[in-house]
């Protein structure tokens, strides 16, 4: 539907009666509103659909309540069993790989989904060798293609390449289907998680002290890769697309490394992604907190060793930010310690809520469900 005449839109009276406006010109201010400000007054006490109220958040309006959400890997065996689609056939099976992670949603609660699961998607489609898992395991690669600055060609043909293929058209099979009524999310691997998989992650850490220039050119790389994934992604359909950076943890990089090596690689990348971005980091990166906002993302999804009131204090507005329900709990605790660390969140002033990383198919439904009724309750 094309925009109406100003004459034909519902008239705005003082006090900002807008829920009377139609669902087509709600989700127009959803996704072009350039001020987040904008976004408060369209939707303030406005009842929402998954989509809404996720997008409402993301770019930090005001939405009927907390959305839940998940970027990194999430199914369970449960949900396999459940819908008859099962790892790791899934990874290469568009069809089945949208039905289970719609499942997310219809079972789950969620109200933004990714629906890629596999982390490694752009190493595997580069000639790593793969572990593609189990029902009750993720995919993890097993080679490191890239010796020598020379081997670290993107081709022409990536986009076509398996298992980027299939995240493209699931993707596609996931808005048609399901983009009315829930989020739909893409994934990428941060540049640094990426030159790990492709170089090693011992060559990596030395090549940053002994070939640091060496380091920067293949990260430079990587990025042409993502940058192209990423922005297929937003083509095939996603609302938005997610950037795994788990390699780059408080563990593997120092403030100083950050700042001086991946900080700049981070910025340029994020600044040619044609969408909104969310940027996951793993670990307690609270010594790089200060940082995060040059990175130009849209929202940082924090893990579970982030206090959320420290998260909160440090976005301070300049981003959203989703977190950060341990997953270790998810995996072996009961849903009223989730329902604690909901409501800890939702007292911090946490945008989204989601898990902190990417969990474990042996996560029990109802932990994972947990999520959504705290919410509903709180």
């Amino acid at each position: 539907m094309g925009l109406q005449s100003k004459a034909h839109l519902p008239e705005c009276r003082a006090g900002f009666d807008l829920p009377v406006l139609p669902a087509w010109l709600r989700h127009f201010f959803l996704l072009s509103s350039p001020s987040p400000h904008t976004l408060v007054a369209v939707e303030r006490a406005t009842a929402m659909n998954s989509r809404e109220r996720f997008l409402t958040a993301l770019k930090g309006g005001q939405p009927d309540r907390a959305p839940v959400a998940h970027v990194a890997a999430m199914t369970t065996v449960e949900l396999q069993q459940s819908t008859g689609c099962f790892m790791p056939a899934v990874h290469l099976d568009a069809e089945q790989q949208a039905r289970l992670m719609a499942a997310n949603h219809d079972i789950l609660g969620f109200d933004a989904v990714s629906f890629i699961i596999n982390f490694f998607g752009e190493p595997a489609a580069l000639g790593a060798e793969m572990d593609w898992g189990a029902p009750d395991r993720l995919p993890t690669f097993k080679s490191n293609p890239w010796r020598t600055p020379e081997d670290a060609v993107i081709p022409e043909d990536l986009l076509d390449r398996q298992p980027l293929k299939t995240c493209l058209e699931t993707i596609r099979i996931a808005k048609q289907r399901y983009g009315d009524r829930m989020a739909v999310l893409g994934k990428i691997m941060g540049p640094f998680s990426m030159l790990q998989a492709m170089h090693g992650v011992e060559n990596v850490l030395m090549g940053l002290l002994d070939s640091p220039s060496q380091v920067a050119a293949f990260l430079d790389i990587c990025v042409e890769a993502l940058v192209r994934h990423a922005n297929a992604q937003f083509e095939a359909g996603a609302d938005a697309v997610s950037i795994g950076e788990g390699g780059a943890g408080a563990r593997m990089l120092s403030p100083v490394a950050y700042e001086t090596c991946l900080l700049p690689v981070h910025r340029r990348m994020i600044s040619r992604i044609q969408g909104q971005t969310i940027l996951h980091i793993c670990g307690d990166v609270r010594s790089r907190l200060h940082l995060l906002a040059q990175t130009g993302m849209t929202c940082f999804n924090f893990d579970w060793a982030v206090p959320p009131a420290e998260m909160t204090a440090a976005a301070a507005g300049r981003y959203t930010v989703m977190g950060n329900i341990n997953t270790t709990d998810l995996l072996c605790a009961a849903p009223p310690e989730i329902a604690r660390q909901v409501d800890e969140n939702l007292a911090a002033g946490v945008h989204i809520i989601s898990p902190g990383c990417a969990t474990s198919p042996r996560c029990p439904n109802a932990n994972l469900r947990a999520l959504a009724d705290a919410i509903s309750r709180h």
